[in-house]
Order: C-alpha cells, then structure tokens, then sequence
C-alpha cells in the first residue's frame, strides 16, 4: 500500500453519491446507480469470541428484537435515542475486510489496482499526502490491491500502527465501492448482483440486501421500538 496524489482517481465517485434528499440513504454512501447492494453489519465490540460469532442477531434474539435489513444497533439496546459509540460506528474490522477481499477481488478486471480513500479527521489525520474532497468529507489517498488487503500488515506501509481499512475502496474499474461511512455501524459494498450474492451467502458475515434508497439512519428501523415507550 502506498500514499498517491493522484486525486483525480477519486473524482468519479463524488457525483455518484449525490442526489436531493439523499442524506443517509445507502447510495449517499457508496454511490447511486450499482445493480445491488449489501450492507454488512460490523460485528458487535466483545474481547469474547472471533469477529464471526460476534453477531447483532444474538442480541437481538435476547432482547427481544427483530432482525431485518435496515436494524440499528442501539435499537437492539433498547435506547429511545441514538447515542453513538456503542458499537463499531465508522469502523470496519480488518479481519471483515480481509475475509471481504478474495469476493471483492473476483468481481473485478483490475484487482491488483484499486484505490484506498482515508478520512482526514479519522485514521486519514496521521497519514501525509495530498487531500481530495469526496461529497462532503476530504480524504487521502492509497493505492492498494485486493490480495494485499486479503493479509495482515499492509497498516504500516503508510504510516498506520495497524491494519486500518479505510472509509472507501474502489478497483480502478469502479465495477464496485466499498463504503464505511462515519456515523453508521455498517458498511456498504455496491456492486453487481454477483458480488452481492457471494456476500448474502457467505455465513462469515452477518448481510441483508438493501436498495440505493434505504434510509442507514436511526429513523431507518421502524421495526424495533423501545418496549417501554408510552403509546402515542
């Protein structure tokens, strides 16, 4: 992995991510216009039991709750409001991301070039090169490869102290993104609906099948409410 200033690289995903009305919608952060998509959630922060096992379903199944596409985390808590920092929000595990490569890889003509895109005012801080403004966030930018990211220790490469997958990953094609967005505890990968269905299938990882229009925010689980809210 390695730091570019090619930014221009990034210049065609901006205007995949905007539409009018579109904040929190799932193409607001990976890009309108793919075949499918399919949001993982990040599994649930525990020091117990490998990433696999670490699943929003056990939760939900003792609390109560109801899984479905568009679940939120701390509706699983039961809170009456969104709170942030109770599960992975902004972070996809590395260990997802590498289990995620060989998929991501397979679905792509230019596997061995893709690009990593790092948020400035998170892991992108510690990072030294020239920034790019991706819709509303400014980003650094790294080149990568799937096989790299399939394996430990490509962090170091550019100055990180760890493997820290980046908020966005996208192959030099554009056949697919990969998005973690800052304020949601899932990631989103838009693609063809091959690459979709090797994610849904694949038992690692705890997926649903959402559209370009599902809504990623706390309003988007209309399912799970506070059992003790007081009827309306």
């Amino acid at each position: 992995m390695q730091i570019i200033d090619d930014v221009e690289r990034a210049a065609w995903l901006g205007p995949r991510m905007y539409r009018v009305g579109g904040w929190a919608r799932v193409g607001s952060v990976a890009g309108y216009g793919f075949e499918a998509y399919a949001r993982i959630l990040h599994p649930r922060p525990t020091a117990d039991d490998t990433w696999e096992r670490r699943r929003w379903s056990d939760v939900a199944a003792t609390a109560g709750k109801v899984m479905h596409p568009l679940v939120q985390w701390e509706r699983l808590l039961d809170l009456d409001e969104p709170r942030g920092g109770t599960s992975d929000v902004g972070h996809l595990d590395p260990q997802v991301l590498a289990a995620l490569a060989p998929l991501l890889g397979a679905e792509t003509t230019t596997s061995d070039e893709a690009v990593a895109a790092y948020w400035v005012g998170g892991t992108g801080q510690h990072l030294v090169g020239r920034s790019v403004t991706i819709d509303r966030y400014d980003y650094l930018l790294a080149q990568t490869d799937t096989l790299e990211l399939a394996k430990p220790g490509w962090g170091p490469l550019i100055g990180l102290r760890t493997d820290e997958p980046p908020q966005l990953l996208w192959p030099e094609d554009h056949a697919w993104v990969l998005a973690t967005e800052i304020d949601w505890d899932s990631t989103i990968v838009a693609g063809s609906r091959t690459l979709i269905d090797s994610i849904l299938t694949d038992g690692r990882f705890e997926a649903y099948l959402v559209d370009e229009d599902s809504d990623l925010s706390w309003n988007g689980d209309t399912i799970n409410r506070r059992t003790n809210a007081s009827p309306t």
